[in-house]
Order: C-alpha cells, then structure tokens, then sequence
C-alpha cells in the first residue's frame, strides 16, 4: 500500500487530448519483470501505482494524472514572453512568476509528496505549452528530484512547428527536452530515457537490496589434497664487502695507469661518431672488452679490468 504522505508521487500534467496514460504505460512496462502496477480512479484523476525494483534499490510509487488548465490571457502573454526570453527568471532571488491563489495554495500541499514532474504537451498545438507556466512556478519555489517536459503527438502527424524555443527553455530553466516525436532512430529521446530519469532520483522510501551473505567457511583442504611444494631456499646469501687490503690493491693498480688509456678507452666505448651509439651498442662493446681482458695474463688482466672501469666511471662523472 502507497504512503499518502511519503514524497514519491509523481506527477503527469497535460491537456485532455495527450495520452497521458499511454506514456505511464510505456515507462512501467519497459521491464515486465520488474513492475506491478495498480490504478485507481479519483475525483482528482487516474492515480496508478508502481512497485519500482531496480538492481539496487526498491520503491513504491504513485502516478498522480490529472489535466492542465487554460490559463488567464495575462498568464499566457507571460508564458509567452518567458519563451522568447528563457532566462527572464534565472537570476531572481525570489519568484516573480505570477500565480493564481488557489493553485498556489495546492501546490503547497502537493510539494509535500510530489517529487517528480511529468509535463507533456503536444507540439501540432504550440500554445499547449503555455499551460507549464504554474508548473514551472512549482518547480522554481520547490525544486522537486525530476523535472521531464516530454513532446508527443496523439495520432502522429508531423511536427513542422520549430522546437527550437521549447528546448531553450526547458535547458535554461532546469527542465529535461525529451522529444518522443522524434523520428531518428538513433534519436536519445526515449519512454527507456524517461523512465532512466525517474529510477536515478533518490525517492524519499527507496530501500536498497541487500543479497544475502554466504558466511559458511569453506571446507578445509585435507593433506591428501594439499599440492606438494617443495620449499627452496631463495634468501640470497649476504654479499661480503670488501676488505681493505682488496680496497688498497685496486687503488695501488690505479694509481699505475696511464691516463691517456683510459681515455682512448673511453672513447673506444662511448664514441658519439658511431651510429649505433645506443645503450644496447655501448654494454655489447664493453662486454667484449671484458671478453679481451679474460683471455690475458692474471697482471695484465688486472691493469685492463682498472682501465676499464676508470673509463666507464668517466662516463658516469
């Protein structure tokens, strides 16, 4: 049973002649799965409820229908103006939209529940869209979660009346265009977009679905079941530093070197002339320089490995 007092009503507003329930119809049933609908007749007008499951949330909503009506001349020449200025309310600090008392006064009523617009008109009667001025009013003083102005014809005749100012207005003034006359195919105005609109509000009794959890352990692996790893020993074994007397001998060798070696050397090794000179090229060279050095005499070796290193450490200064 819907709550009369929750704010999860939303309400569909248009002149007699729009199929209003039709567009209801099509929301709710674009999942049969996931929807019951329930509708009862009021001195109000159609009142149809929706038991609304998503993958993450549940909600019991209401449509509340009813039909616009004409507004006063003075009303309609200001809806009028409002059109060819859309931003002629934009930056009020208060409301300045006129009003009639008695709406005012149920709009007060209905900002308590109501939480989402449905506005639909259709285009072949272009003053129809007049009658969203006490809408728009709502709207501004209340700001409810969705506000939808939703374009659609009764027996499908061609629009040749621009749509261009109803877009702009409904753009400047916080309302979402959704143009179910549209003929594209790859058109984004869609019943499936009307309806993505009113499952992202957070409705005032939304309650998330929690899928029950599995808090069984899962059994024990038995040792006939365990794999066999065999464990190794990967801990490397701790490097020796040097000792002095090894620190004394590479300095002794050093100091015996001819300079002019170890820049013959270097430029052997890091020469920016050849055109290979990439990192790939200079390790490949001193790798064959050690490859040399390996095949000499332990002495030999020994001054070659120094040399090497100085000019390597030459590159690095």
């Amino acid at each position: 049973m819907t709550d009369m007092t929750a704010k999860n009503k939303i309400l569909v507003l248009g002149r007699p002649k729009v199929n209003k329930e039709q567009i209801i119809n099509s929301v709710v049933s674009q999942t049969p799965l996931d929807y019951n609908v329930e509708t009862k007749d009021s001195d109000d007008g159609a009142r149809i409820t929706w038991s609304l499951n998503t993958r993450y949330y549940q909600a019991q909503l209401e449509f509340w229908v009813d039909n616009t009506e004409t507004l006063p001349p003075s009303q309609i020449k200001h809806m009028e103006e409002w059109l060819a200025n859309p931003d002629l309310h934009s930056e009020e600090e208060s409301c300045s939209i006129p009003e009639d008392p008695s709406m005012a006064q149920l709009q007060e009523h209905l900002s308590e529940v109501v939480d989402a617009i449905i506005f639909a008109f259709d285009p072949t009667d272009p003053s129809s869209f007049t009658d969203i001025l006490p809408w728009a009013r709502f709207a501004k003083l209340h700001a409810p979660g969705v506000l939808l102005c939703v374009a659609v014809t009764a027996d499908g005749k061609p629009v040749e009346a621009s749509k261009d100012e109803w877009f702009e207005w409904c753009v400047a003034n916080g309302w979402e265009w959704l143009d179910l006359t549209d003929a594209d195919p790859d058109t984004e105005y869609t019943v499936g977009r009307l309806r993505e609109a009113l499952e992202s509000n957070e409705w005032a009794n939304m309650e998330p679905i929690r899928k029950p959890l599995n808090c069984e352990k899962p059994p024990a692996t038995t040792a006939e079941e365990a794999p066999s790893i065999a464990l190794q020993d990967t801990a490397a074994e701790p490097h020796e530093p040097a000792t002095k007397s090894e620190w004394d001998g590479f300095e002794g060798v050093a100091q015996t070197l001819d300079p002019a070696r170890i820049d013959a050397m270097h430029r052997a090794l890091f020469s920016g002339d050849r055109e290979d000179d990439d990192m790939a090229a200079v390790l490949d060279r001193i790798r064959s320089a050690r490859n040399e050095i390996s095949q000499m005499d332990q002495d030999k070796a020994r001054t070659r490995a120094a040399e090497l290193a100085m000019a390597v450490a030459k590159m690095l200064t």
